[in-house]
């Protein structure tokens, strides 16, 4: 069985009904109109892009669905949130998000309003390292932030329960795991794999892999990193990195993304250990 999960736009519909679905729209209408009953169990969520003004069409379609929010300019678009709050009476909402300019206040209106986030992460500078160091703080540590922002809530679990995790299928950009279909049909890599040229990628051998197999694309990524010797080689967190953070340049530096891993780990560490008290002390 087909595991992979394509994220069409609703004009794709058709030629892609019966397979596991993200569909996307610029008008909310359209999702009802055209996504029958039986769709709806194919689909893990809707994404609404261009922050349309009316979402009333979807006020009472399919309770229980997921929706998910692309800013594609936090700066500009944040204050546009508290319109889609309305959403949240019978739909989990989450706001996907760049780490470009305004997002730390995107992010943090974001909470407040109880939508779950999803950070587009690419490869952040010093800046931004030190707005999600800020923010990861908030997450850990502010009883007002009640809903998960990712990447922090799944590799907090994942260091708490010592479980392996993938932070390309958390973004949601493993090509094992998830496709882009373009306005044409035509099938793209997810996320920042999405800008892969394969006539300027450096390593042939692994232009051909992604070419010809892209579900093996972070298998082959991740050995070709170590291969070389790179700092992926001496990182105690690459099992869960996979070199997420050197595509597209294997120069990118780590130093920061490991501090905010490091808070995690520990996080996750505190909270085992507290867990396993509170069990032992109920359990004497």
């Amino acid at each position: 069985m087909n595991s992979i999960v394509y994220q069409i736009p609703v004009a794709q519909l058709e030629s892609f009904r019966g397979r596991r679905l993200i569909v996307r729209t610029r008008h909310p209408s359209d999702l009802p109109a055209q996504l029958h009953v039986e769709d709806l169990h194919h689909v893990a969520y809707v994404q609404l892009y261009g922050l349309p003004d009316n979402v009333d069409a979807l006020m009472h379609w399919a309770e229980g669905l997921p929706i998910d929010l692309l800013l594609d300019d936090p700066a500009q678009d944040f204050a546009n949130l508290y319109r889609f709050a309305k959403l949240l009476d019978n739909h989990p909402v989450r706001v996907s998000l760049p780490v470009s300019t305004g997002f730390d206040k995107a992010v943090k209106l974001a909470s407040s309003l109880q939508f779950e986030v999803r950070l587009q992460l690419g490869q952040p500078e010093a800046l931004q390292i030190e707005l999600l160091a800020r923010l990861l703080d908030d997450y850990l540590h502010k009883a007002t932030v009640m809903q998960p922002i990712e990447f922090f809530h799944s590799l907090l679990l994942g260091f708490c329960n010592q479980i392996p995790v993938s932070l390309w299928a958390i973004q949601e950009e493993h090509p094992a795991l998830l496709r882009h279909v373009d306005e044409q049909g035509n099938e793209r890599l997810p996320g920042k794999l999405a800008s892969f040229n394969p006539n300027a990628a450096s390593s042939a051998e692994l232009n051909a892999e992604l070419a010809k197999a892209p579900e093996r694309f972070v298998a082959e990524w991740s050995r070709s990193l170590l291969a070389e010797g790179a700092e992926c080689s001496s990182c105690g967190f690459f099992s869960v990195c996979q070199g997420y953070f050197k595509w597209p340049r294997r120069d990118y530096q780590c130093v920061g993304v490991k501090t905010l891993f490091t808070t995690l780990e520990q996080a996750g560490d505190e909270l085992r250990e507290d867990l396993e008290a509170a069990a032992a002390e109920a359990n004497p």
